[in-house]
């Protein structure tokens, strides 16, 4: 259930003032907005601002197109009046923006005086109680934009998380007490909605996939892997349950999903950890050991960048390098492969009961986070840094990941706050945008 931020863009300036900076700043902030701000919609007031019955009019078109935050630009100097008016007919965010002022001649008037507008107007609607942002700079300023994007982003996927659904195939792992969660605290917190389907059901599901079916699937992983070292009948098990999630994703309605992948899947020789990595790659995320939390980290990424991420445990550190591997089983989208190192699909790294995929993942900047229920309540651990080209050097999946922090500091930072041993990476610096969705919802943020 994926909707999308509908964004309200106005031009504001009281009567007054000459127009002419106003209509420019109308048409190029509004064009920025829709070439900046992906994945919303952005809707423009059908008139400047500039009265209290042209922000009455306004607000009524706001209302018809459901907005859900308004950005409003400042073209010239505008009083209280319609930013307190667009706040109490619409009862949304609003962002209050305000460029710099044309260069300053000391024969000529003034022609913006936005910043005494943004300082006078975001006084008055905080008294008044309404929720409003203030961004002072130009467009065409890195540090302005970057701070615009973010929050705007950070509302759509604050959207998008309100009616998610999350698919449950089975409960937790044996003994992995960090995979329980708190449902009601979930959707208190995030606005998602968890369903469960027994992993019967996705055994039962295998059975009925037909022959014609997972044969096609196996010819086709055969002509992208190397699966000489599969045991027999894995492949075919593999082929048969990445079919079934396929289905069963979609009808159920799930819009993520995680996993109990272990000991039962392991005892049917369907272990999933390489089916997980090929549905990552069309859009189906499920996260694996049962780990919600984990799961949550993975959807706000993936919802702030569309991309795949990687599930991981954290295995090792070089103190020297300032390196942190990041491991697991095989479950990687082959998407993050590093094509300068071989990528096969084999037997579970440690079960020896599925299909994993060994190899080492790609170079580039990374955002490692999970969400932590600590004492009944969500933080967000955070951390950035950039995947090097390494190989992996032990069975499984390995991206080994270069952070500024002291590799040691984080460790002991982890062990302290007791984080649990999940992270998800997605391969892109969203640690910003994270962190403004986390102060939307009200969740500290532990950043290493």
């Amino acid at each position: 259930m994926k909707k999308q931020l509908n964004v309200g863009f106005i031009t504001t300036l009281s009567g007054r003032w000459p127009r002419e900076l106003p209509e420019k700043r109308r048409k190029e902030y509004g064009e920025w907005l829709e070439e900046n701000l992906s994945g919303v919609n952005i809707i423009k007031a059908k008139a400047l601002g500039d009265s209290p019955k042209a922000a009455d009019e306004i607000s009524q078109q706001f209302k018809a197109e459901a907005v859900d935050i308004i950005v409003m630009v400042y073209g010239a100097f505008t009083g209280d009046d319609i930013s307190t008016c667009l706040a109490e007919n619409l009862e949304v965010p609003i962002v209050l923006w305000a460029p710099y002022e044309p260069p300053f001649d000391k024969n000529d008037r003034l022609y913006a005086n936005a910043l005494v507008a943004i300082t006078m107007n975001s006084a008055s609607l905080k008294k008044l109680g309404y929720t409003c942002y203030t961004i002072y700079g130009d467009k065409e300023e890195a540090t302005t934009a970057a701070k615009v994007i973010n929050l705007i982003t950070a509302y759509n996927v604050l959207k998008k998380l309100k009616g998610t659904v999350l698919g449950l195939f089975g409960y937790r792992p044996t003994a992995f007490y960090n995979s329980s969660f708190s449902e009601s605290l979930i959707r208190r917190t995030f606005g998602i909605r968890m369903e469960e389907t027994d992993l019967k059901v996705v055994f039962d599901e295998m059975d009925h996939v037909s022959r014609e079916a997972y044969e096609t699937d196996m010819e086709k992983v055969e002509t992208q892997y190397d699966v000489s070292k599969l045991p027999e009948g894995h492949l075919e098990n593999h082929s048969k349950l990445y079919l079934a999630l396929k289905e069963l994703m979609k009808r159920q309605s799930y819009d993520f999903a995680t996993i109990k992948c272990w000991p039962e899947m392991g005892s049917l020789h369907t272990t999933p950890c390489a089916v997980l990595g090929r549905l990552a790659d069309e859009g189906m995320n499920i996260g694996c050991e049962g780990d919600i939390d984990a799961e949550l980290a993975q959807i706000v990424q993936n919802y702030l960048t569309g991309l795949p991420t990687f599930i991981t445990d954290m295995i090792n550190i070089d103190e020297e390098q300032n390196v942190m591997t990041f491991w697991h089983c095989g479950n990687a989208a082959p998407s993050l492969r590093n094509t300068k190192h071989e990528y096969t699909m084999n037997n579970h790294p440690l079960a020896g009961q599925g299909t994993a995929f060994y190899g080492a993942l790609k170079e580039g900047k990374v955002t490692i986070a999970r969400f932590c229920n600590i004492n009944d309540s969500y933080k967000l651990f955070l951390l950035r840094g950039t995947a090097i080209d390494k190989d992996r050097y032990t069975k499984g999946v390995m991206a080994n990941i270069k952070v500024d922090t002291p590799v040691r500091k984080i460790v002991e930072r982890i062990m302290e706050d007791g984080i649990p041993h999940h992270y998800s990476v997605v391969w892109d610096d969203v640690a910003d945008s994270m962190i403004e969705v986390c102060k939307l919802l009200n969740i500290p943020v532990i950043e290493m």
